[in-house]
């Protein structure tokens, strides 16, 4: 589904209008309307060219004349804090996080074995104050983080996976993987289709060259799985959890 709707270039204060329709982006090389626009909550991105830089605004296009309909989408939707599409798989539609999935998350993570191998979310309160703030800079920082899996032809939440910049990466351009599948439907397969989408994500959309995974060394389908998509066992976490690690080509 497509928010924007309109895309306006305006370059001349006085062209400013007090309001837009829902889906519209403004692009401006004046820091005038950019300011107003951002005071209104209008989406706004600014565009820089020889004869003006240094604008402030959370979306800068030097190309602008490059930038293709996808971009402008995604930079409409972090606007206006719509959750973005990452992809689709066979069976699955992975997107972004939103807090109307709060409640969903944690009917995922009551579900009997969910936690054995992973940290549980925190109180309602605090974990709905740890998402805002997810969605509001790890998002938006990176382009990329921990994504929530749908079953396509039902819509419902049937896991999590993505990848992040996390204090055990060791290298430039690294994130560690991270998945989890609804217990109702393991053993189908799930997690592999999801990760190696993710993984061919990790390269083509968002530049990294390797990636890392942990898991609980008694978490057999876990490592089996790590393996099939094509990570090598190469040591062990102080807290005793196998580290993986697979370069992405």
């Amino acid at each position: 589904m497509n928010y924007l709707k309109d895309i306006l270039r305006i370059t001349d204060y006085e062209s400013l209008q007090p309001d837009y329709p829902d889906g519209t982006l403004i692009l401006s090389d004046n820091q005038a309307i950019i300011d107003v626009c951002i005071k209104r909550g209008q989406p706004v991105a600014a565009f820089e060219h020889d004869d003006i830089s240094n604008l402030k605004c959370d979306f800068i296009l030097v190309d602008v004349d490059d930038v293709d309909d996808e971009e402008f989408e995604n930079i409409y939707r972090r606007c206006k804090e719509i959750p973005l599409d990452i992809a689709k798989t066979q069976r699955t539609a992975i997107r972004e996080y939103s807090m109307e999935d709060l409640d969903s998350l944690f009917e995922l993570y009551g579900k009997p074995g969910v936690t054995r191998f992973m940290e549980p979310l925190f109180e309602y309160e605090e974990e709905k104050e740890y998402q805002e703030n997810y969605i509001k800079y790890i998002y938006k920082l990176y382009g990329f983080g921990m994504w929530l899996v749908f079953d396509k032809e039902t819509g419902e939440l049937i896991g999590r996976a993505g990848i992040e910049v996390r204090e055990t990466c060791d290298r430039e351009n690294q994130a560690e993987l991270g998945f989890c599948i609804s217990p109702d439907r393991w053993k189908e397969g799930l997690a592999f289709e999801v990760c190696s989408c993710i993984i061919k994500l990790a390269g083509e959309r968002y530049g990294l060259t390797s990636l890392i995974a942990r898991c609980d060394k008694s978490n057999v389908p876990s490592r089996g799985l790590l393996e099939k998509l094509g990570f090598s066992l190469v040591g062990y976490e102080e807290d005793g959890d196998c580290r993986f690690f697979r370069e992405i080509v």
